[in-house]
C-alpha cells in the first residue's frame, strides 16, 4: 500500500483493532499519537525519495500524500531541520 493511502483507519481495520485501542499501541511505542506516527512514515519516505529519485520537490509532496507543498515542506523543515530542496541537494552531492 502506498504511505499515501495510509491512514489510522486503515490500519485499525487491517489490524482488526479499534481506532482506540490502535491510538494507546502507537503513542505507547512511538510516543506519537497515530496522525503524527503516519505523517513521520510520509516525511521519511519523502525523505528517501528526495535522496533516491528524479522526482521534484512538489511531485514527491503529492506522492506521499500531502495536499499542501507549503505545508510539506514547513514539516519537513520540521522533522529533518532543513528545507526538502536543500535536502535533496546535499544529499546527491
Amino acid at each position: 500500500m502506498p504511505v499515501s493511502d495510509f491512514t489510522v483507519q486503515k490500519l485499525s481495520q487491517d489490524m482488526g483493532m479499534s481506532r482506540t485501542l490502535i491510538y494507546k499501541r502507537i503513542l505507547t511505542l512511538t510516543g506519537k499519537p497515530p496522525l503524527e506516527f503516519i505523517k513521520s512514515l510520509r516525511l521519511k519516505r519523502a525523505a528517501l525519495l528526495l535522496r533516491k529519485s528524479q522526482l521534484t520537490v512538489s511531485e514527491i509532496t503529492y506522492r506521499v500524500g500531502f495536499k499542501d507543498p507549503k505545508y510539506f515542506r514547513k514539516q519537513f523543515l520540521k522533522e529533518f531541520g532543513v528545507l526538502p530542496s536543500v535536502y535533496s541537494e546535499q544529499s546527491k552531492t
